[in-house]
């Protein structure tokens, strides 16, 4: 592999955004800035115990600065990276190089950003000068850019690949949703404590500088006891452990994703697109629910409703792995003409089905294992309607995929957008009609939502079990009926998908003869 300072794309990106006048005009403006900055805080917190007390706040807000630039500025750069040259055709001259996918992809992931890391270079200075005038122990100031520099890497490489797979006229929200996703995993903004898991972006960098020191569980001793100050530790497996460690990991495990499906994709015709393998999507939405599983806060709900909760988060987990998963019309064709066995071709037209019976059996189960493991044993629990509640969510999930790769496979522009816009207005209607009728409001209604909706299986217990178990049986059975008949639908559009190829191929060769 071509080392990075030899790498084409690299070399071009930093050469277009490193131009010697953009450079000292850069420079002389981080400059500037960061001696007004550094003055102002040191002439506002005179008063304070010397430079040990304005120190540490001349430091946190070089750090702001630099993570704003480097996760924020970086990220957008990315994004703008492939996009632009989409925009101006000259990616497929991309994809036909001779260097290999990995190499493209680290010179878009180091390239695209050149300047931001070049101000936040700049901006290091006032950094330093405020660590060293506030006594900041290096052991607080490596920990510091290591969060920093990881998490502005995974975010990089995420949005390398958003950028990717968008499509035309999708530029500003695929930024939008960069900047949500760097607003989510901030400090500031973390959830009710569902997960034992403080926030693992780019920001906890500038957290952390706020801190004495990294190494220590930051306890604060009051009137009323000893308290841990929120968010420095987490709790895997019941054990307390420190959050710097297990972000780094996390990160660094996220980039190996997103790094996989760029090596992937990057260099493939877009009709082509497969962001994982089967094997890698199910080992993806392992490695998530690991996470749910290991840091989830057993003890913030009942049983029932911790599983519905962690059953709810898959639902985008599964929804986005079977969006990607699913195929046209063109990879089904070169499927078949590739695919000779029977059990191969099956496969190809059963698909996602197994898949997604595999995937979402093995995390369901996972759950189940995590909420027997993690409970309060001195609340009830019933581990058979738990199971039974993990194999509605299986039907449930297989059943729309199905229906979205059926939809997929038809005739028309934009097949598969319309696919979900019709799940979307059958799931609106379904719950209208239903709310109005006081199913979800009457236990002795509630099972018969459960032929339409998922939320159902949420509050199947043995209570609402001994209602109507023959209506939970056969909306169980319901769903697994639907699996068949979209099959059935795919198997007919794919036969017409194989018909459709051969016929011109036997044309050709009856004019030749």
């Amino acid at each position: 592999m071509t080392a990075l300072w030899s790498n084409p794309e690299f070399i071009r990106n930093v050469r277009s955004q490193l131009r010697p006048g953009k450079v000292i005009a850069t420079a002389c403006i981080c400059a500037a800035i960061s001696v007004a900055t550094g003055f102002a805080i040191s002439h506002q917190y005179k008063s304070a115990a010397g430079p040990y007390g304005w120190g540490p706040v001349v430091f946190q807000v070089a750090v702001w600065l630099q993570v704003l630039m480097l996760a924020a500025g970086g990220g957008i750069a990315c994004i703008n990276s492939i996009h632009r040259e989409k925009e101006q055709n000259t990616f497929d001259y991309q994809r036909v190089t001779r260097m290999t996918p990995l190499e493209l992809t680290l010179g878009k992931l180091f390239g695209a950003p050149a300047f931001s890391y070049f101000v936040c270079l700049c901006v290091m200075p006032l950094a330093i000068f405020g660590a060293v005038m506030g006594k900041l122990k290096f052991s607080n100031f490596v920990a510091v850019y290591a969060v920093m520099l990881v998490g502005s890497v995974m975010m990089h490489l995420l949005a390398l690949l958003i950028s990717l797979l968008t499509v035309k006229g999708s530029h500003t929200a695929a930024i939008l949703l960069l900047l949500v996703l760097l607003w989510v995993t901030s400090p500031g903004s973390a959830p009710p404590r569902i997960f034992q898991l403080a926030p693992c972006g780019p920001f906890y960098a500038a957290q952390i500088a706020a801190w004495e020191s990294w190494d220590d569980t930051a306890r604060v001793a009051t009137s009323a006891g000893t308290y841990e100050i929120p968010r420095t530790v987490d709790v895997f497996f019941g054990q307390k452990i420190h959050h710097v460690p297990v972000l780094l990991a996390i990160d660094l495990m996220f980039a190996g994703w997103f790094l996989l499906a760029m090596v992937r994709n990057i260099k493939r015709d877009p009709n082509y697109y497969e962001i994982y393998s089967p094997l890698q999507a199910l080992g993806f939405a392992l490695y998530l629910n690991l996470l749910f599983v290991t840091f989830f806060n057993w003890q913030s709900a009942p049983q029932v409703d911790n599983q519905a909760i962690l059953l709810s988060l898959n639902i985008g987990v599964f929804f986005c792995l079977g969006l990607g998963a699913l195929r046209n019309r063109e990879r089904v064709r070169r499927i078949l003409r590739v695919e000779q066995t029977d059990a191969n071709r099956w496969l190809a037209t059963a698909w996602p089905a197994p898949l997604m019976i595999a995937g979402t059996l093995v995390v369901g189960l996972l759950i189940v294992f995590g909420v027997a493991e993690g409970r309060d044993l001195r609340l009830e629990w019933n581990a058979n309607f738990a199971v039974l509640r993990t194999l509605f969510f299986v039907a449930w999930i297989t059943r729309d995929m199905q229906f979205l790769q059926w939809m997929g496979l038809r005739r028309g522009k934009h097949p598969l957008v319309m696919g979900v816009l019709f799940l979307v207005v059958f799931y609106v209607c379904v719950s209208i009609l239903m709310a109005s009728l006081g199913i979800y409001s009457t236990p002795e209604r509630t099972p018969f939502s459960a032929f339409f909706v998922p939320s159902a299986i949420y509050v199947l217990d043995h209570s609402a079990w001994a209602l109507r178990p023959a209506i939970w049986i056969a909306a169980f059975i319901a769903q697994w009926v639907l699996v068949v008949v979209f099959i059935a639908l795919q198997r007919q559009s794919i036969e017409e998908l194989d018909s459709s190829a051969s016929v011109p191929v036997a044309a050709a060769v009856a004019t030749q003869t």
